[in-house]
């Protein structure tokens, strides 16, 4: 049940802008062979984009500019997924949940999970003015007796510890900041979070 509530939670604060549902949509106008390669040819050259791919002149063959909103919504939706660190079910449910073809939602989870860890490579490469945050680990610390001390508050602190995995390694993490707080003070910074969150979803809700 847990599980459940986390992963609505999560599709709900990225919605996606109106032309990047309509690009997804369009996928399914084309046959399965051609969005297929749309689709994998999006993700070669958001990876690569200095790369000289072969053109595949059939995907522009009858609507170009539909076929362009396509690719864009295809890298907005993947570049979306890694920024939030989807999972494959939370993709999948996002997906379903505008509509999409199933065999088009199969296509862009597979393609998702397939190159997963390529794109967080890819999209930690940009942007690195502020310490770049991708993972959170917490755990529960508490004020007790000891041999040595007969005097405990009995209140319960939270160690929290952001970071991010290093860029061309295997899995290895790097701590940005860490710090311990009490009840009071998480439940402050879980507000200011929502806060921030409303801000991104009201921006969000305004420019689609």
């Amino acid at each position: 049940m847990d599980k459940l509530e986390v992963s609505t939670l999560k599709t709900n604060v990225i919605p996606l802008p109106n032309n990047v549902v309509e690009g997804l949509r369009h996928l399914a106008t084309i046959d399965s062979d051609t969005s297929r390669k749309l689709i994998g040819n999006t993700v070669k050259l958001t990876l690569h984009p200095q790369a000289t791919l072969q053109p595949i002149p059939e995907i522009y063959a009858t609507n170009s500019a539909k076929a362009k909103q396509s690719e864009y919504a295809v890298c907005s939706l993947f570049c979306l997924a890694t920024k939030h660190c989807l999972s494959e079910f939370e993709l999948r449910q996002m997906l379903e949940e505008i509509d999409l073809s199933g065999a088009i939602v199969e296509e862009l989870v597979k393609t998702y999970v397939d190159n997963k860890k390529s794109l967080i490579l890819r999209h930690l490469q940009i942007g690195h003015s502020f310490p770049h945050v991708t993972d959170l680990q917490w755990r529960i610390v508490a004020d007790v007796k000891s041999s040595t001390s007969d005097k405990s508050s009995g209140e319960p602190g939270f160690y929290i510890n952001m970071g991010r995995y290093k860029q061309n390694s295997d899995g290895e993490r790097e701590t940005i900041v860490e710090f311990v707080c009490n009840t009071e003070e998480l439940q402050l910074l879980i507000n200011k979070l929502k806060e921030i969150e409303r801000h991104c979803e009201k921006w969000s809700n305004d420019s689609s």
